[in-house]
């Protein structure tokens, strides 16, 4: 009967080369191999079996260590891919909180426009409505849509421009 260590000798390279396309890793490669070794040593009915079994048990049990080793990865890529925000810089910040900040006032600026021009351009703009559509809901003419839609772009134009100005100027 032969050793552990006689086993460990002669096949542990073999393994490691073995286990290595599975885990991309040598180290991970390395450990694998040593942990099937400590099964066998858990096992010391195998090391009667003869070397054919325990070579045999050896590459099956790197193998089934290095798939589980790999679908454990994939399952950890998938959890850390899901869980992870992907990172702003200071630039991005700075341009979503503009964004915000505009909408905000935007909406702030919609809802003191006269009310004609109010809902017909949450009707366009909002609700994402054509003109037609817009005009057969009010029950107004397409022309006095788009006069009442041009009326608070004119509107919103002004307010919008003084409110640049003053932030540049201060």
């Amino acid at each position: 009967m032969l050793s552990i260590e006689y086993y460990f000798k002669t096949y542990f390279l073999q393994l490691c080369t073995f286990a290595f396309p599975w885990v991309n890793s040598e180290e991970i490669a390395k450990d694998i191999v040593q942990d099937a070794f400590i099964v066998l040593m858990d096992k010391p009915e195998l090391l009667e079996k003869g070397e054919r079994v325990i070579k045999s048990f050896l590459y099956t049990s790197v193998k089934n260590m290095a798939m589980n080793a790999k679908r454990r990865d994939r399952v950890f890529d998938k959890i850390r891919d899901a869980i992870t925000i992907p990172e702003s810089d200071d630039r991005n910040i700075l341009d979503d909180l503009i964004n915000a900040e505009l909408i905000g006032a935007l909406h702030r600026e919609l809802d003191q426009l006269p009310e004609g021009c109010q809902r017909i351009c949450r009707l366009i703009y909002l609700d994402g409505m054509k003109y037609d559509e817009v005009a057969q809901e009010l029950d107004v003419s397409v022309n006095t849509v788009k006069t009442q839609r041009m009326r608070a772009i004119n509107l919103l134009k002004t307010k919008f421009l003084n409110l640049v100005l003053n932030f540049l100027l201060f």
